[in-house]
């Protein structure tokens, strides 16, 4: 295999990214050969024809809670280049992406659509329209909300109402307590692990 000479500067990056490899996928007694650390930038390697010459946000991405810097650039080079792109995405698109299994997946897309939920709070609905994309001024219904990015937002902030009778304040160790498909509950700490959990089993 032929040797490729690399500056200081280069290893150091190499280095870098090899380093935040394994925190997010290996662990504290696992290692990444610098091999796979080239393999990773060779396979997130997008060519310059086909970028639309934007900027992925990754500083952005790696906001979301749980998505470290690797994943952020995992997910910008799969197209999801800001927050609002992964609040759109459905569980299932992010699977997709190299090292996203589908609980880490799930908990991703919620934690996005809190997130801009939380920064648009009080700014979405206003008092022409209600949670559901209608208009109470002309009673039209918007026909393209179901499949746009603020019509995700909007389902996962009214998570809490359209899913009411599926969690309640708990008496355990946890405030709340959210009802499972299969008949069971889990607690949750806060309301955001309420929405995250309608999120993922009543969406």
């Amino acid at each position: 295999m032929p040797d490729l000479p690399v500056s200081e500067a280069q290893l150091d990056a190499l280095e870098s990214v090899r380093d935040d490899l394994e925190a997010a996928y290996v662990g504290e007694y696992g290692t990444v050969p610098m091999a796979d650390a080239v393999q990773y930038l060779l396979d997130t390697y997008t060519p310059p024809s086909e970028t639309d010459g934007s900027t992925p946000d990754i500083e952005g991405l790696t906001t979301i809670d749980g998505v470290g810097e690797a994943t952020a650039e995992s997910l910008a080079a799969a197209g999801f280049e800001t927050v609002a792109d992964v609040a759109a995405a459905a569980p299932g698109d992010l699977t997709e992406i190299r090292g996203i299994g589908d609980e880490q997946a799930v908990s991703i897309a919620a934690a996005a659509a809190t997130q801009r939920g939380d920064a648009a709070d009080g700014s979405e609905s206003g008092p022409g329209s209600d949670a559901g994309g209608h208009s109470d001024g002309d009673g039209r219904e918007d026909e393209d909300a179901g499949a746009s990015p603020e019509n995700t937002l909007k389902q996962a902030m009214s998570l809490l109402d359209a899913h009411d009778e599926r969690w309640r304040e708990a008496s355990g160790d946890e405030p709340y307590e959210v009802d499972l498909p299969d008949g069971s509950t889990e607690p949750a700490r806060t309301k955001d692990d309420v929405k995250r959990l309608l999120f993922k089993h009543w969406r």
